[in-house]
């Protein structure tokens, strides 16, 4: 510290970033230094918690007003010339502060589930599947000994072009969720796909079907149809030949391993511009056990993923219902 420009700031002090992610801010309990980019309150003449959620619920109303330019930060003196309503009553401030904090701990808990379960579905993905190098996979069921086979994708999948009809949703595909459930609302389809009257240039698939995005699926866009729709003409479209559990496949084609083999098929110059054809992704290959053994793969990480959507439902609600306590009890 001697040695540094950073200054010790006393404990129960508010550090508030007034640069690159203005308007975040933190208590600290304890003594501390920050870079350049954090301005600290101390000395605070309010119960501890009330004035740190006070400023974010000023900052956050003030950066939301200005939704859309490009906030580059906020200088000190900007900052300690703004003004927060505060109750005389400094019973009434800690009985606020709390609430809030209250609110905050139970979200960071579903926070912190939520990051367990993601963390125990990656394990299992890693465990349950053949890892580079590995033809069987470490973890299995009981009663489940057959080795797994060695199948190219052109062996699993046939190609399809049917023609898409108004009476069909349009689905999509992303890179962090493979194919989407159902139609996307009007504002996310008009970003993700180009919306043309003529729903014949669509093309119509089914469950079970596997669709990928020929611009992205070396970053991921790839997954397995689970209501039937149309894509986008852009999207590569093909039907399996029944010796894969569809629910199987799309863990299967969202590994890393195999996002590596699709991203290693595509074709282009430059990252952007990389385009995975039907051709050359008939080729890659993926390891295969029994049928009954892919249900028993997938009715396991699907349970998972039912469980994760609780949580993270759980976690929206939470979040929401501070945001909506944050408007109503504070001027």
């Amino acid at each position: 510290m001697k040695n540094s420009a950073a200054k010790l700031v006393p404990a129960n002090s508010i550090a508030i970033v007034t640069r690159v992610g203005v308007g975040k801010l933190a208590f600290i309990p304890f003594e501390y230094a920050t870079s350049q980019d954090f301005l600290s309150l101390s000395n605070l003449k309010v119960d501890e918690w009330f004035g740190t959620y006070s400023l974010y619920k000023k900052l956050q109303s003030e950066l939301n007003s200005v939704q859309g330019t490009s906030i580059k930060g906020i200088t000190k003196e900007e900052l300690l010339s703004k003004k927060i309503m505060v109750p005389k009553s400094l019973d009434e401030q800690s009985l606020i502060g709390k609430f809030f904090r209250n609110i905050d701990q139970t979200i960071a808990l579903h926070q912190e589930k939520l990051d367990k379960l993601r963390r125990l579905k990656k394990a299992f993905l890693q465990l349950m599947f053949p890892q580079n190098g590995e033809t069987e996979p470490r973890l299995r069921f009981a009663n489940f000994v057959s080795p797994w086979e060695k199948r190219k994708l052109g062996d699993i999948y046939t190609e399809t072009h049917e023609k898409g009809n108004d009476s069909l949703q349009i689905l999509s595909v992303s890179i962090h969720d493979g194919v989407s459930g159902n139609e996307l609302d009007s504002d996310t389809l008009g970003k993700t796909v180009r919306r043309t009257e003529d729903k014949s240039v669509y093309k119509h698939v089914y469950q079970g079907n596997l669709v990928f995005n020929m611009m992205r699926a070396w970053q991921g866009a790839i997954g397995i149809v689970k209501t039937e729709g149309m894509v986008s003409p852009a999207y590569i479209t093909a039907k399996s030949n029944g010796i894969v559990f569809p629910p199987f496949m799309n863990f299967a084609m969202r590994l890393p391993s195999m996002i590596a083999q699709m991203d290693s098929l595509s074709y282009g110059l430059m990252a952007f511009r990389k385009r995975l054809y039907w051709e050359p992704f008939t080729t890659a290959y993926c390891y295969i056990p029994s049928v009954r053994e892919q249900s028993a793969i997938a009715d396991l990480l699907k349970h998972i993923d039912r469980i994760i959507a609780l949580h993270q439902t759980k976690l929206e609600k939470l979040q929401s219902l501070k945001k909506a306590y944050l408007q109503k009890m504070f001027i």
